[in-house]
């Protein structure tokens, strides 16, 4: 039978790294980002924060939160209101990684694995 996916089932601390590319006027400008979230196991994403490199422009340190949803079969969405951005999510059955891929705003690709570090 398959393990079936809950909110319960992201708890914890991640840690994420990606890169990917913006598209801006026709070019692709890359970026980096890197940096760790807590999961609470009831949808929200709490004390993020990241640094990033975005074409040259550093930025360190950066907060963020968010919230997120786990359907049965382990998909989920990521939202962050802060920036309007949305990720879908395939998640491992026991909850200790994710894959995500941006979908909103359309102009950013990028896909990345999380991992969680501390339950």
């Amino acid at each position: 039978m398959a393990r079936r996916c809950r909110l319960a089932t992201l708890k914890g601390t991640y840690l994420f790294a990606y890169e990917g590319f913006e598209i801006k006027e026709g070019d692709r400008v890359p970026f980096a980002v890197a940096g760790r979230e807590v999961r609470d196991g009831n949808g929200n994403i709490k004390e993020g924060v990241y640094s990033a490199n975005f074409n040259g422009e550093i930025f360190t340190n950066e907060p963020f939160s968010g919230e997120y949803t786990v359907n049965p079969d382990c998909t989920g969405t990521n939202t962050f209101p802060d920036d309007g951005s949305q990720y879908d999510m395939f998640i491992d059955p026991d909850g200790r990684e994710f894959t995500v891929v941006q979908t909103k705003p359309k102009r950013f690709v990028t896909s990345w694995t999380t991992k969680r570090v501390e339950d």
